[in-house]
Formats: C-alpha cells, sequence, structure tokens
C-alpha cells in the first residue's frame, strides 16, 4: 500500500478519517497490495480486522472475527464498497465503518439488515427515556422507492429517493417515516411532486398506501417496536393540472386505509406531547407502537373520530424539520448543524429532525446534474463524520432522515448518539 495511516487506537464515542491510497506505479503488481490491521474492542475479547486487497480490483473489508453485531455474525465479512477519487465532491470521497454498542449489543453499517428490534434490545438504556431523549433513523419521501405512475416530466433521476421498501428500510433500522399520499387514479399511492415554472405539477407515484400498511403489519406482527408515519405534503392528481390538498372526505378514506395498521398507540386523552411518553411506557409491554401524525394545512380540516384511534395532530408529536434546500454537501452539512445546535439546545426542546438530503435547485440540476440517489451515495457514508463530532449531551438529533435507505449506517449512528449522549 502506497498509504495505510490507521491509528493504533481509537477511542471510544471518536470518528477517524484514515487516507488510504494503493500502489499504481509502472511496473507494480497491483494484485499483490494489501493491508491488514485489527482492532479489539478495549475490556473485551471482541475483536475484528481491516484488511485491503486487490486480487479482484480493490477492496476494503472488514471481518468481525471474535464479535457479531445485530446484523452481522461472528466471522461475517463486510465489504465496504471501495470508491476512488470523485471529481465533482473531492470532500466526500471515500467509504465508511460504523460499529456502535454497549455489553453485546453491537450494530455495524453493513449492508446486512437487523436481525433484532433494535428499540427492544436496547430498553435496558434507553426505556426510562422520554422519546425526545431518543434518537432514531428516518427515511425522506419514504415511499417513492419504486415508480408506479407520475407526469411526463417525473422520472427517477429527479423523484425517486428511496431504494428499499417501507418492509426494507425497517429492517434496516428505519422508524421515522416521511410519507406524502396522494390520490392517483381513485388510489392513495406516496408521491413526490413540486410545480415547475412553465411546466406545471409534475413528479412520480411510489409504493401505495395498502401495500405500506402490508408491510408495517407484518413487521409489528414480529418486531415490538416505536414506529412514526409523519403524513404531509397531500395532493390528489385525479383533480386536474392544478393538483390540490385532500378535502375531509379524502383525508378520510386515507385513514380508513390506514386504520388497518395493527398496532396504533392509542394514548389517554389527556395526552398533549407524545415525545414526553418513555420508551417503556411506549413498547415496554412487549407491544409495538405505531404512531400515526397528520400535517392538516387548513383549519377546517380534522382528523374526526380518528383523534382517539392512533391518530395525531402534528403539534402532539413536536418536532422541528427545515431541510437545506441545497444541491451543495458543504451548503447541507453547515445548514444542519447550524440549526441542530440553534434548535436543541437542551435534550427537553421538541425533535429534531436532521435532513442529511440534498436537493435539484435549477433546471440544470434537473437535466445534467447528479440524481437524488447519486447525491445521497455522497452524503450517507459522511453522517457519521459530521454529526457525531457535533454532538453533546445537550444537542443531539433525534431523526436522522436521509434518501436511499441501503444499509444500517443510520442506525449504527443512532445507536452511538443514544449510547453516548442522549440520556
Amino acid at each position: 500500500m502506497e498509504r495505510w495511516t490507521f491509528p493504533s487506537m481509537i477511542p471510544s464515542g471518536s470518528v477517524e478519517e484514515v487516507y488510504i491510497e494503493w500502489a499504481q506505479y509502472v511496473g507494480h503488481d497491483p494484485t499483490r497490495d494489501k493491508g491488514d490491521l485489527s482492532y479489539t474492542v478495549a475490556g473485551t475479547e471482541y475483536n475484528f480486522q481491516v484488511e485491503a486487497r486487490a486480487v479482484n480490483g480493490f477492496q476494503l473489508l472488514v471481518r468481525l472475527g471474535g464479535m457479531s453485531t445485530w446484523n452481522d455474525r461472528q466471522g461475517a465479512t463486510i465489504d465496504l464498497s471501495w470508491v476512488g477519487r470523485r471529481t465533482q465532491y473531492p470532500r466526500f470521497n471515500g467509504v465508511c465503518f460504523v460499529l456502535s454498542g454497549t455489553g453485546q449489543n453491537f450494530v455495524s453499517s453493513s449492508t446486512r439488515p437487523l436481525t433484532v428490534p433494535w428499540m427492544q434490545a436496547s430498553l435496558g438504556t434507553i426505556g426510562q427515556r422520554p422519546l425526545r431523549h431518543v434518537c432514531m433513523p428516518g427515511s425522506h419521501d419514504s415511499g417513492i422507492s419504486v415508480i408506479t405512475g407520475g407526469t411526463l416530466f417525473g422520472d427517477a433521476r429527479v423523484c425517486q429517493t428511496q431504494v428499499k421498501s417501507i418492509a426494507d428500510q425497517l429492517a434496516f433500522g428505519t422508524r421515522f417515516f416521511d410519507i406524502r399520499p396522494v390520490i392517483a387514479g381513485g388510489h392513495f399511492y406516496t408521491g413526490h411532486y413540486g410545480n415547475l415554472p412553465a411546466l406545471g405539477w409534475q413528479g412520480v407515484n411510489g409504493q401505495s398506501i395498502r401495500q405500506i400498511v402490508q408491510q408495517m403489519n407484518a413487521f409489528t406482527a414480529i418486531n415490538k417496536e416505536v414506529i412514526i408515519l409523519s403524513i404531509s405534503h397531500d395532493f390528489n392528481t385525479d383533480a386536474g393540472r392544478n393538483y390540490r390538498g385532500f378535502n375531509q372526505e379524502e383525508w378520510n378514506g386515507l385513514f380508513d386505509e390506514l386504520i388497518r395498521l395493527d398496532s396504533l398507540f392509542v394514548a389517554s386523552r389527556d395526552t398533549t406531547d407524545l415525545t414526553l411518553l418513555t420508551m417503556n411506557q411506549l413498547i415496554g409491554n412487549k407491544q409495538a407502537a405505531v404512531i400515526v401524525v397528520v400535517s392538516l394545512d387548513r383549519s377546517h380540516l380534522t382528523l374526526g373520530n380518528f383523534a382517539h384511534r392512533g391518530f395525531y395532530y402534528d403539534f402532539q408529536l413536536p418536532f422541528y424539520d427545515d431541510y437545506a434546500n441545497s444541491n451543495d454537501p458543504n451548503i447541507l452539512i453547515e445548514d444542519q448543524l447550524q440549526k441542530l445546535h440553534l434548535q436543541r439546545v437542551h435534550p427537553d426542546k421538541p425533535l429534531f429532525s436532521l435532513d442529511w438530503t440534498l436537493t435539484h435547485r435549477t433546471l440544470q440540476d434537473v437535466t445534467i446534474g447528479p440524481s437524488i440517489l447519486e447525491m445521497a451515495s455522497f452524503m450517507n457514508p459522511r453522517l457519521a463524520a459530521f454529526v457525531i463530532p457535533s454532538c453533546s449531551s445537550k444537542t443531539f438529533p433525534n431523526i436522522l432522515s436521509i434518501d436511499k435507505v441501503n444499509n444500517a449506517t443510520s442506525i449504527a449512528v443512532a445507536t452511538a448518539i443514544n449510547a453516548l449522549f442522549a440520556s
């Protein structure tokens, strides 16, 4: 290896950036290039190895020797999927590996889904904490992992935000879902739409609401976790070229679909703020708790008879959510971390959603820039490196909202925050 600069020790709770360079000079056989080192978790016999190999292209691997995680068996090999230099975002080259947890409850950022319900497994740590003292993974525009319909200029490059279904996102530890309902062809789907100059309303439909309900029911039948559905950005795409929000009858139709969720959490009638409930109050009885939070954008709209059946107004689960609205990773990071430190000055403040998502801003972005999924590939591996050093016992995010949930990075970062900072 030309450069292999791993430290001999990485302190608990820290983030290390390591520069790796393969030897590629004239006359050198790259298949003979390799690097090896081993780490042991202090005070335990748990260990893992980091390996670089170039037999079949460049590979960076982690092998779990004397330990297992929620998503990797003992002896498993984790391929970190080597990424070389990127010219567009040179600061965001590279890959990441996150290992977090305490005791025997560890999780890694591998591409394997979790085999245990992480909230239940963590109740010994987080059980007495109110919801606002807990960090969890979230997904942005959660239902747009497939394209099931849409407009002429709506396509995957500019609209698709996810590559895994709701079922698979749940398996990777996601517990907060951004559900944006639309009516299309008389049925309820998730949607990702925008009103563009000269083009009008453009966008796509994703998973159907009915399919999401089925997948959540299958999950909660086995996994007794807290799951939050944030319902907003409603549009009736059947109502002519000028899409409008739902009327009361249409909202009631959506609620009739969502009432089929098996594990809706019904709080006592005097509950005004769900984030003050402890995790034990929510799931300590070994029952799942699905919370449906609805943003109604007009004063005459109500939850009606659904108000005390597991459906809540957004003010009953207060959280701060303000995305950077930029396609520049540097602007996004500065924007979100600044907002975190301004809004979340104490753990008893409302929930904070860290929106780790880049956005198309101009026609040029849409036509020749990277897709939403490609931009997520730049940002997601940097989540731990920028977020964990910005946290403290007073300031930490509650929701890590990302595009392209396709590995366990978010739950590994959330687990680190819950162990190091939340209390």
